[in-house]
């Protein structure tokens, strides 16, 4: 071991362990994002937040891209602690991120029906706030998993509420991880557990049409991100979403994981692979610019195969 000691000697020890520990604090520290708590909304059955990232240097005077997620959950249960690494990382990437609270059943005793309309509400409340929060309300994305990416579908495809507060507020893009896209064919072969399937019946037919993306793609859809694993039953709800939009003439992409069912994408390594590929689908957009925070050698075992 005489070439370890002449190789790695205790001074240039000394400089790679300062090295190593300044790359952490320039990274989880320097650029550490501001975080702010509100409420954007009273209930019935309580209030409702939403937690904000603002990017380091951050200003009322910026216009950057901002991206609400909703959790998943089955309209159930859930927290928006889901997306906090995907907001936190967004935000150092230097957008302005939020983790929207809304209505649940476990918690509220409510329907999907009031979900979507607390993600109204939501995307409502983050354009009237974007003189103080320095959004572009040109570039404001909806992004969700599974019951929340169905949340941010119907943001932009789904007229079920009028605003109070100003002009309705459509989301520019959508980044959607294995989303509910129709409520109208939730069966127990599609992986609906039975009380989501009580929670669907129980808001009638008519409602569960209103709510169901797939019935109401059009010429104003937005460009949209979807990611599946492979094996998810939902993956069918993605393709006829796909087909439907693209004779509007709306750019969809679906990527999906090998060997993966539903809700993969919140474990290692498939989050830093999806984070990655949101990241490079962003900086396609003219959203983000420069190269993600994750390196392709980093998530080379959890490829996602683009259809």
């Amino acid at each position: 071991m005489n070439w370890l000691k002449i190789v790695f000697n205790w001074p240039t020890g000394i400089i790679l362990i300062l090295a190593i520990v300044m790359s952490v604090y320039l990274f989880f520290y320097l650029y550490k994002p501001t975080v702010k708590h509100y409420t954007y909304k009273t209930t019935p059955q309580g209030e409702l937040k939403i937690r904000i990232y603002l990017p380091k240097n951050h200003s009322k005077d910026d216009q950057r891209p901002a991206i609400l997620f909703f959790f998943g959950g089955g309209w159930i249960g859930g927290n928006i602690e889901q997306f906090r690494k995907q907001a936190e990382y967004l935000a150092k990437r230097g957008m302005v991120t939020a983790l929207v609270g809304y209505r649940i059943d476990s918690k509220h005793h409510t329907t999907p029906d009031k979900a979507v309309e607390d993600g109204l509400d939501a995307i409502q409340w983050i354009s009237n706030h974007a003189d103080t929060l320095g959004i572009n309300t040109e570039q404001i994305i909806a992004s969700g998993g599974s019951a929340g990416g169905h949340i941010a579908a119907c943001l932009a495809l789904c007229n079920t509420k009028e605003s109070n507060s100003g002009p309705k507020v459509h989301p520019s893009l959508l980044i959607l991880f294995n989303p509910v896209l129709d409520l109208t064919n939730a069966s127990a072969e599609l992986e609906f557990s039975s009380r989501e399937l009580e929670l669907i019946q129980a808001i009638g037919p008519d409602m569960a049409k209103a709510l169901s993306p797939n019935q109401h793609a059009n010429q104003h859809t937005p460009s949209t991100l979807m990611i599946f694993g492979e094996n998810d039953p939902l993956l069918q709800q993605a393709n006829d979403f796909i087909y439907t939009a693209k004779k509007f003439g709306t750019e969809t992409q679906l990527l999906l994981a090998p060997n993966n069912g539903h809700s993969f994408f919140n474990k290692e390594p498939w989050r830093s692979s999806s984070l990655r590929a949101m990241d490079l689908y962003l900086v396609e957009k003219g959203y983000l610019s420069g190269n993600p925070l994750i390196t392709k050698a980093g998530v080379e075992n959890a490829p996602l195969i683009r259809q």
